[in-house]
């Protein structure tokens, strides 16, 4: 796609029957944008329009993705969002079955930010692990809330058949039982690396659709599946609406039973073995979010992008900056680095970062550098999702920060082939390690 639009160079992500998703910068922060086959019409456009104004208060749950808004691209009309690494689908097809342990607390995120919406009066109507995405973080958030778009753009092939509750398969409707049907399908998914319902060699698809409405879903093959988890999940994904569970709330409270007793407020990225072991550390998840320069290989931890060269393109590199408490009762067992992507660089490129000037509500920075290069500085604050900004040419940046929050820097330089870059600067006492 052309770059008239105003975010640079668009990196295709994954192509589905309604639309292609896109990687971009605007302003120097990363976004994706659904772009859709056409321009919306106007109706439906102040149909999303009006929708995503009363998603948004569930903008304040961490778990909850709802998208920035609508944009025009020329003859066709694009959805703005956060842009994430992967979706559980594809975790799942590159690492197996997620544990016992990973399952449980992905499934309490999920409910908990459900029955946030519920409790708002917001049905989310296609809960399917192609919603389920991961920061960088290995954090988790559920995507694609919203009924207009989807109305407009039925679901096509596997995804609506197999995660799809049986009513909404046969007539169309949405609530919150079939939510209920949809987290059971993603965390069956999530424990069999299976659909519930996979398809069958030579299958028509009208052959298949019967077989999902008249079928009872067999238990998870696995061995370590502990009774009770697998009795929820029968449960979810119960043929008749009526029998499913309570309330998508009393699913949050079933699962959080299942946690240990000491986590219970324990967070995705740093949960506990499932038979009581010490919590583990953060678990980032995905592939780099945007292809990276040629020779270079995609490894699986947190990655933010660069923009390289005057030709705009746009190159991945990890995020190397964790910050960590510098008390060790918070901090716990935090991952103390990981490592970039290989670059092969043809020669040594040494970036010198000056320590951060503090000016209480804002850093500024400088740094040195042989060669001339395109630079970005990788922001990490406490509490914080890190962020990328974009400096060009230059050899200095302003960058607004919280009074209250420990910070660390990490330069970054392209020079058209190559990606290199400086050892963190701490900022305020924080720890930074690579």
């Amino acid at each position: 796609m052309g770059t008239d639009h105003g975010f640079g160079d668009l990196v295709p992500r994954g192509t589905g029957p309604m639309a292609t998703v896109y990687a971009g910068i605007r302003a120097g922060e990363a976004v994706a944008l659904k772009v859709f086959r056409a321009k919306l019409p106007r109706r439906t456009r102040t149909e999303v329009e009006r929708e995503l104004a009363g998603l948004a208060p569930l903008r304040a749950h961490a778990s909850v993705l709802v998208a920035d808004g609508l944009e025009d691209l020329g003859d066709r009309t694009a959805l703005r969002m956060e842009l994430c690494t992967q979706s559980l689908t594809d975790v799942v097809e590159q690492e197996g079955p997620l544990s016992i342990a990973e399952a449980i607390t992905l499934g309490r995120t999920l409910s908990e930010a459900l029955a946030a919406a519920h409790d708002a009066g917001i049905v989310h109507g296609g809960v399917t692990p192609g919603n389920v995405l991961f920061r960088p973080s290995g954090a988790p958030v559920l995507a694609d809330f919203g009924v207009t778009l989807r109305r407009l753009f039925p679901h096509e092939g596997g995804d609506g058949v197999d995660f799809l509750a049986p009513e909404t398969l046969e007539h169309g409707t949405a609530d919150e039982r079939s939510d209920l049907y949809g987290l059971g399908a993603v965390l069956y998914l999530a424990l069999s690396g299976m659909s519930p319902h996979p398809a069958r060699l030579g299958e028509h698809p009208d052959d298949r659709k019967l077989r999902v409405l008249g079928s009872t879903v067999p238990r998870p093959d696995r061995s370590d599946l502990p009774d009770e988890l697998a009795e929820l999940v029968r449960a979810l994904l119960a043929k008749d609406p009526a029998i499913r569970p309570g309330s998508m709330r009393h699913v949050a409270t079933w699962l959080g039973r299942l946690s240990t007793p000491d986590r219970s407020t324990a967070e995705f990225d740093d949960f506990a073995d499932f038979s009581g072991a010490p919590p583990r550390p953060p678990v980032p998840r995905g592939t780099p979010v945007f292809v990276s320069a040629p020779g270079t290989t995609g490894r699986k931890h947190p990655a933010v992008p660069v923009i390289g060269g005057a030709v705009g393109l746009l190159v991945v590199v990890a995020l190397g900056v964790f910050l960590m408490r510098s008390d060790p009762a918070v901090r716990g067992d935090a991952p103390t680095s990981t490592q970039a992507v290989p670059t092969t660089p043809a020669k040594a490129v040494v970036l010198q970062l000056v320590d951060p000037v503090d000016n209480v509500n804002y850093v500024d920075l400088s740094w040195q550098s042989p060669e001339q290069l395109e630079f970005a500085v990788v922001v990490a604050g406490e509490g914080e999702q890190p962020k990328v900004m974009l400096a060009k040419q230059n050899r200095s940046l302003k960058v607004d920060v919280d009074p209250n929050r420990k910070y660390c820097f990490l330069l970054q330089g392209y020079d058209g082939t190559h990606v290199y870059e400086s050892k963190p600067k701490a900022l305020r006492g924080a720890t930074c390690k690579l």
